[in-house]
């Protein structure tokens, strides 16, 4: 799990989520972020760092995959915060490692509890949808939000801190769909090896 660290650390603070609060004002729970009340599909593009990432998501309420090649080859990331597991999956060598969501968590700062304040700031246009831009800046993530109606992240930008040091980080989601996703995207194969990831320890 090289890389997974990193791409979590960005995923639980900024990605795609609840419909933002009406107000001029938002203090949102983190991990609620990640966790639209509605199936969608979208090509993306993660930044973290030196780390580049590109590929396909797939979400369902509480359920969340994320594809991507690296010098390894493909690479399959599922968040299932209904069952408590983070797990990367390697299909070309039917290979995974996994963990609790919660203790993946908890290692990368209890990001969790953590919450983001931040405020309205104008309503805009971004690859045919309408979206309203937000401005965190208090919390592990400062910087921009930019959410649909129905509470998908197409777009964050900024820094996230972790253990005090700054990165610098933006997701962008394209070609969005919403469409039911079939739940067998979410289930790691029976016939794939490997043995759980013991964080912390």
């Amino acid at each position: 799990m090289k890389h997974i660290g990193r791409l979590l650390l960005v995923l639980l603070i900024a990605l795609g989520g609840r419909a933002a609060s009406a107000q001029m004002s938002i203090a949102l729970n983190a991990l609620d972020l990640v966790d639209a009340k509605v199936d969608y599909q979208a090509d993306y593009a993660l930044t973290s760092g030196k780390q580049h990432f590109h590929g396909k998501v797939v979400h369902a309420p509480g359920r969340e995959r994320w594809e991507f090649l690296t010098g390894s080859g493909q690479q399959v990331l599922l968040l299932r915060r209904d069952i408590d597991e983070a797990a990367m999956l390697w299909p070309e060598r039917r290979w995974y490692m996994s963990s609790s969501f919660t203790m993946m968590s908890n290692l990368l700062g209890g990001l969790g509890t953590d919450l983001l304040h931040g405020r309205e700031s104008g309503i805009e246009r971004m690859d045919g949808e309408t979206v309203t831009r937000y401005h965190v800046d208090k919390g592990a993530f400062v910087g921009d939000l930019w959410r649909t109606a129905d509470g998908i992240l197409v777009k964050a930008a900024g820094v996230v801190t972790y253990q005090g040091s700054p990165t610098a980080g933006e997701l962008v989601l394209s070609n969005l769909h919403r469409v039911k996703a079939d739940p067998s995207q979410f289930v790691r194969p029976q016939d794939y090896f490997g043995i759980p990831l013991k964080l912390g320890q």
